[in-house]
């Protein structure tokens, strides 16, 4: 009953962190923390470790995020931007490496049932969140797939409160896109 309890004040967290992103507004970065605690304990109880460690990653993103946003010096951090053709080729290079990492720790060293789904998701989102700390605007393509892909690996594990919040971040994707794309910055 604990664990649904925590599970369900992470998932409010996660709505309240996805309202402030779509803002693109500094405070995220404290709400960040707060869910990132919740899930670190529920997806490890779920041994979905790459999750887990998803979450740490977040965690230590958000206290980088509040202080690389806190530079810019306002709430809503720096501007909104494209990714520029240096970023496009670190990101790309990222997501190849980490996933080939973790999954094949998920894979070789782990008890972990949807190792490959749980590697996708999680290197979609770290790399996605990298991109965020710096505004450019095609995070929220990463964040769409990997949402797409959590919801059918929280459902396969019954963790249906935090399925409905990947349904929601996926619809929150979208609208981050839209509004992110009015304020965007053509300067590459």
């Amino acid at each position: 009953m604990g664990e649904l309890i925590l599970e369900v004040f992470g998932a409010v967290a996660g709505l309240v962190y996805v309202y402030l992103e779509i803002r693109h507004r500094r405070s995220m970065w404290l709400v960040g923390l707060i869910m990132a605690v919740c899930y670190m304990v529920v997806f490890g109880t779920e041994r979905l470790y790459a999750s887990s460690v998803l979450y740490l990653y977040y965690f230590i993103i958000s206290i980088y995020g509040w202080f690389r946003w806190r530079a810019a010096g306002e709430s809503q951090g720096p501007e909104v931007r494209h990714i520029s053709g240096k970023e496009l080729w670190l990101s790309a290079g990222l997501l190849l490496v980490i996933f080939a990492i973790l999954w094949q720790i998920m894979a070789r060293f782990t008890d972990n049932p949807h190792s490959l789904c749980d590697a996708a998701v999680t290197t979609l989102n770290i790399v996605a969140t990298w991109l965020l700390t710096r505004s450019i605007i095609e995070q929220w393509f990463l964040l769409m797939a990997a949402n797409v892909l959590a919801v059918g690996l929280y459902l396969s594990t019954g963790l249906y409160p935090t399925a409905f919040l990947f349904v929601v971040y996926f619809i929150a994707s979208v609208t981050g896109y839209v509004r992110w794309r009015r304020n965007i910055s053509y300067i590459c």
